[in-house]
């Protein structure tokens, strides 16, 4: 049976997208707790996986450091930051505008104990980064190897082998808003990378039109 890709015919969320997060239903549930201590608070959207689209064939991202690990660490579940545009900047934005006072409305069921929206805040780690006045990134995690390894396509809509460096494509990952993590003082969004399409790069010739 061929799989068919999950970027046939993608929905580009433009003017939209923002209202379409305030009115999506986002629920987290009651933290748990994993065999290796760590807490947990799982994302639904009206009873659903949060999975969207991130950019267009039109308007894809790129990945300026590619997928790595921690410092040495040797492992298959590496970080991956993708730059994003203004409409999907505007996006996450929103997401986390709408993180902070619900977790301060919800404090006590997730924290355990009441916390002001400011003390939210100021634990809150959001999903973008910036850093001084370059592009804006979306950091997200992505499987390399094993079961749960990330599904990769390319422009063509045909499976691929996972690329050795997603820093030579233009990129349009399908991510997963999976849950809230926690620790210590701090917390903040897991955004998994389950699909990505991966075209090659159209370079124009700087002498062309000379």
């Amino acid at each position: 049976m061929t799989e068919k890709s999950a970027f046939i015919n993608p929905r580009h969320r433009c003017m939209y997208m923002e209202m379409a997060l305030a009115t999506s239903g986002l629920q987290l549930a009651d933290p748990v707790v994993s065999a290796r201590g760590a807490k947990s608070c799982a994302l639904s959207s009206n009873g659903t996986k949060l999975i969207t689209t991130v950019g267009s064939r039109a308007d894809p991202l790129t990945s300026p450091f590619g997928a790595s690990s921690f410092g040495d660490e040797v492992s298959n579940r590496k970080t991956i930051e993708f730059r994003l545009s203004s409409q999907w900047l505007a996006y996450f934005h929103a997401l986390d505008e709408w993180t902070v006072p619900y977790l301060a409305e919800h404090s006590e069921r997730i924290f355990k104990r009441k916390m002001t929206t400011e003390q939210v805040r100021e634990c809150y780690k959001p999903c973008v980064n910036q850093r001084g006045s370059y592009p804006a990134t979306l950091r997200c995690k992505i499987q390399v190897a094993g079961s749960l390894a990330v599904r990769c396509w390319n422009g063509m809509d045909q499976r691929i082998d996972v690329p050795e460096d997603f820093r030579t494509f233009e990129l349009l990952p399908r991510v997963h808003i999976s849950h809230l993590w926690q620790m210590s003082r701090d917390c903040g969004w897991v955004c998994q990378v389950q699909d990505i399409q991966c075209m090659e790069a159209s370079l124009a010739c700087p002498f062309m039109e000379e």
